[in-house]
C-alpha cells in the first residue's frame, strides 16, 4: 500500500501516541496525551497521521494559536510532536506531513506556522525561516540578596490568575510574538509543564505584597539549571525576592546556572545582568513560515495603523508587497493602511518569504533586505515605519 497522510481520528489516538512515544524515548507519552488534551483548543482532527500498509507510522499536531503583534493578533498553526516510527525513517514520512500540514493550515486561514526544533534543515526545506531571539547565561550571585521587606514568594493559587494574566498583558502589549493566553490555557500550563521531562520540577511563583500579586514567574529545575519559562517581572526590585527563591531551590539540588529566554529590554534581564553578570546569547530553534502573505498583512492592519498615527500620519505612497510569488498592494491614506489586490502601476518591492518574514517581525534582516535593494526613497521610508526593528519574543512556557 502507498504511503498516505490524513487526519487523526479518535478510535487511532493510542497508536499515534505510541508512536511518539517511540520516536521520542526521552519523553514521557503522557506528556504528549496531556500537552494536546488539555489545551483547550485541541481537537483530534489537528493531529496528521501517516500511514503504510496499514499502521499509523508518522504523527504531527498543529496546535491553534495566536501571538500578540502590538495591538494585533495574528492566528497561526504550531507544528508539534512531529514523530515517525524508528523503524520507518527515511521514506519521506515527515516531508508528507509537513507538506499536509501546510494544506490544512492555508485551508484554516493560518497565514503563519511556528516551531521550535533542533533540526532546522529538515523544516527549511519545507519553508520555515529561523527567527534569531536571545537566551540567558547567568551564574546565581553569592552572598546575601537583600530585598525591601513586605513581600512573600509563595505558589501560585486558582484565585491569582486575573492579576498574573493582567500582568502579562501589560508586559505582552507592545512585543511581537507572546500568545494570547486565555483563562483555560494559563490553567493548562500548569497541567502540561510538570510532564516534560522526567525530574524536572516545575513552579509557578506569585511575589505577593498586602495581599497584591504584583510578579510571577514559572521556572523549571532540573539537575544542570534553573530555566526561566515566563518572567512577569516589571521591576527590577520585584526580581530580587525571586532570584533569591530560586537560588536557594537550585542550590539544594547543586545548581548554579541559571538560563531562560528574555527579552533584550526585561527588567528582570537588567536585573540578572547586574546581579548574575547575566548575557544574552542568540539563538535560532524558532522558525516561523509564511503561508498566506495577505492574510499575514490584513491581521495586523491595526498595529499597522498605529505605527502610522505615530510616525507619520500624512497620506504616504501605494506600492505592493511581492513575495515568493504572492503579491499584495499597500496603500498608507491619511493615517490609515489599506490591503488591497495589485492593480499593475504601483512600485513593486520584491522580497523572499525570509525576507518579508524579518521585516514582519522587525529582525534585522529585514532591513538588510531593503538596503539590498532599488525601491523608492519614499517606499523604503514607510516601509521602516511600519516594520520597525523589534525583537520578537516567545516564552519557553508555550514552546512547543
Amino acid at each position: 500500500m502507498n504511503p498516505t497522510v490524513c487526519p487523526l481520528t479518535s478510535n487511532r489516538r493510542d497508536e499515534a501516541l505510541d508512536v511518539t512515544d517511540r520516536a521520542f524515548p526521552d519523553t514521557p507519552r503522557d506528556y504528549f496525551e496531556r500537552h494536546q488534551s488539555a489545551d483547550p483548543a485541541w481537537d483530534v482532527s489537528q493531529s496528521l497521521v501517516a500511514e503504510a500498509d496499514g499502521a499509523v507510522v508518522g504523527h504531527l499536531w498543529i496546535p491553534d494559536r495566536t501571538m500578540h503583534y502590538g495591538v494585533s493578533r495574528v492566528r497561526f498553526g504550531g507544528i508539534a510532536d512531529v514523530g515517525v516510527d524508528p523503524a520507518h525513517r527515511n521514506q519521506g514520512h515527515a516531508g508528507r506531513l509537513l507538506d499536509a500540514a501546510v494544506t490544512r493550515m492555508r485551508a484554516d486561514g493560518q497565514p503563519l506556522s511556528l516551531l521550535s526544533t533542533g533540526t532546522p534543515t529538515v523544516y527549511a526545506r519545507r519553508g520555515w525561516h529561523p527567527i534569531a531571539t536571545q537566551r540567558l547565561e547567568a551564574e546565581f550571585p553569592g552572598g546575601d540578596i537583600e530585598w525591601a521587606g513586605g513581600y512573600v514568594v509563595r505558589d501560585f493559587e486558582a484565585d491569582d490568575l486575573p492579576a498574573v494574566a493582567g500582568i502579562y498583558q501589560d508586559i505582552a502589549s507592545d512585543r511581537i510574538g507572546p500568545l494570547d493566553r486565555g483563562e483555560a490555557y494559563w490553567l493548562a500550563l500548569l497541567d502540561w509543564l510538570p510532564r516534560i521531562a522526567p525530574g524536572t520540577q516545575v513552579f509557578f511563583d506569585v511575589l505577593v505584597q498586602v495581599r497584591t500579586v504584583v510578579a510571577y514567574a514559572i521556572t523549571a529545575l532540573s539537575d544542570d539549571e534553573l530555566e526561566i519559562l515566563d518572567g512577569g517581572v516589571q521591576y527590577e526590585d520585584l526580581a530580587i525576592p525571586l532570584i533569591s527563591v530560586w537560588r536557594d531551590r537550585a542550590s539544594a539540588r547543586g545548581v548554579s546556572r541559571l538560563t531562560g529566554e528574555l527579552h533584550p529590554a526585561s527588567e528582570l534581564f537588567d536585573l540578572l545582568r547586574k546581579r548574575a553578570s547575566g548575557s544574552l546569547q542568540p539563538v535560532s530553534h524558532y522558525m516561523v513560515r509564511l503561508n498566506s502573505l495577505r492574510g499575514a498583512l490584513e491581521s495586523v492592519i491595526p498595529e499597522l495603523i498605529r505605527r502610522r498615527r505615530r510616525a507619520a500620519p500624512l497620506p504616504g505612497p501605494t506600492f505592493v508587497l511581492s513575495v515568493d510569488g504572492e503579491a499584495a498592494r499597500v496603500e498608507t491614506p491619511l493615517a490609515n493602511v489599506v490591503i488591497g489586490d495589485p492593480v499593475g502601476n504601483e512600485p513593486v518591492v520584491e522580497l523572499t518569504s525570509g525576507q518579508f518574514l524579518d521585516l514582519y517581525l522587525g529582525a534585522p534582516g529585514g532591513y538588510e533586505a531593503l538596503d539590498a535593494i532599488d525601491i523608492p526613497p519614499h517606499v523604503d521610508v514607510y516601509l521602516r515605519r511600519l516594520f520597525p526593528n523589534s525583537p520578537f519574543m516567545y516564552w519557553s512556557a508555550d514552546r512547543f
